[in-house]
C-alpha cells in the first residue's frame, strides 16, 4: 500500500512550490476523460470528442486553500483504495468544463496524471450540499482511469467497440468500489451524493454520450459500491467483476 503522506505532499500539495501557470504538452491521444497510450489509442480516437490544449495551464490550488487540503486527503484515500499514485493539479478549463486521466507523467508521479478544470470545480463547487463529495465522485472516477491504465485493462474494455464507453463506466464501477470503502470507514458518507455526482453529470461535463446513460452509470456506481461496502472484495476482485458487468452491456 502507498502511504497516505506520499500521495499528500507528492500530489496536490507538493505543486504548493511550483509556479502557478506553468505550461506543460501532453504526450497522449486524448478521448474524453481518458488520456490513454498503446493500442487503445487507436480506438479511442475514433470518438469524436473534446480534446484539450496540448499546451494546457497548471495550476497547484484553487481559490480555497482549505478545500485544497481536504481534498488532499480523499487523493491519500483513492491512492491507498487503488494502489496508484497519479500527479494531481488543477487546469484552465473556459474553454470547455472537464477533468480527465492520461497515462503523460506531467508532474513526475509514476501512474501518469489527473486533470480538474477549475471552471468544472466551481461549477461542483456551488451546489448547496455537499458539494466536496461531488468533487471526491470525479476524483474517483478518474482514479478509476489510472487504475485501468496501471493494471493494463484499457485495450480489454475497448476490445472490439468503437467507444469508450465500457471504460468509462468501469471507471464508475471503481468509484462506486471507493465509496463503499469510504462507507465502511465513515458510516454517515453520504452515498447518494456521492452518485449523483457522476450518474447525472451534464452531456457537455461528461464530454460525450460514450460514458453511458443515467442509468447504466448508476447501476455500475452501485454494483461497485456493493462489492466494497457488502462483500468486501479486493480490489482485484473488483476490477474482474466491474470488467464482467461492462462487457455485458452494448458498447
Amino acid at each position: 500500500m502507498i502511504a497516505r503522506r506520499n500521495v499528500m505532499f507528492g500530489g496536490l500539495l507538493s505543486l504548493a512550490g511550483a509556479a502557478t501557470g506553468c505550461g506543460c504538452a501532453l504526450a497522449s491521444e486524448h478521448t474524453g476523460c481518458v488520456l490513454a497510450g498503446h493500442q487503445a489509442a487507436r480506438f479511442l480516437a475514433r470518438e469524436s470528442l473534446h480534446a484539450p490544449a496540448r499546451n494546457e495551464r497548471l495550476f497547484a490550488r484553487s481559490a480555497d486553500r482549505e478545500f485544497d487540503y481536504a481534498l488532499a486527503q480523499t487523493l491519500s484515500g483513492l491512492t491507498d483504495t487503488f494502489g496508484v499514485l497519479p500527479g494531481f493539479a488543477y487546469y484552465d478549463d473556459r474553454a470547455f468544463e472537464n477533468a480527465y486521466a492520461t497515462t503523460a507523467r506531467q508532474l513526475g508521479k509514476a501512474d501518469g496524471t489527473v486533470l480538474f478544470g477549475r471552471r468544472f470545480l466551481n461549477t461542483l463547487m456551488s451546489q448547496p450540499v455537499d458539494s466536496e463529495v461531488a468533487v471526491a465522485a470525479i476524483c474517483a472516477h478518474e482514479f478509476g482511469h489510472i487504475a485501468q491504465f496501471k493494471y493494463n485493462m484499457i485495450d480489454k474494455l475497448v476490445a472490439g467497440t468503437r467507444t469508450v464507453k465500457r471504460a468509462e463506466l468501469h471507471a464508475d464501477f471503481l468509484a462506486g468500489y471507493y465509496a463503499g470503502v469510504r462507507k465502511r470507514q465513515k458510516p454517515d458518507y453520504p452515498v447518494d451524493v456521492f452518485a449523483a455526482g457522476l450518474s447525472n453529470l451534464k452531456p457537455m461535463q461528461t464530454a460525450t454520450p460514450g460514458h453511458g446513460s443515467p442509468g447504466e452509470r448508476a447501476s455500475a456506481i452501485a454494483l461497485g459500491f456493493q462489492t466494497s461496502y457488502r462483500d468486501h472484495r479486493s480490489l482485484a476482485e473488483a476490477m474482474r467483476i466491474g470488467m464482467g458487468h461492462v462487457r455485458r452491456l452494448p458498447a
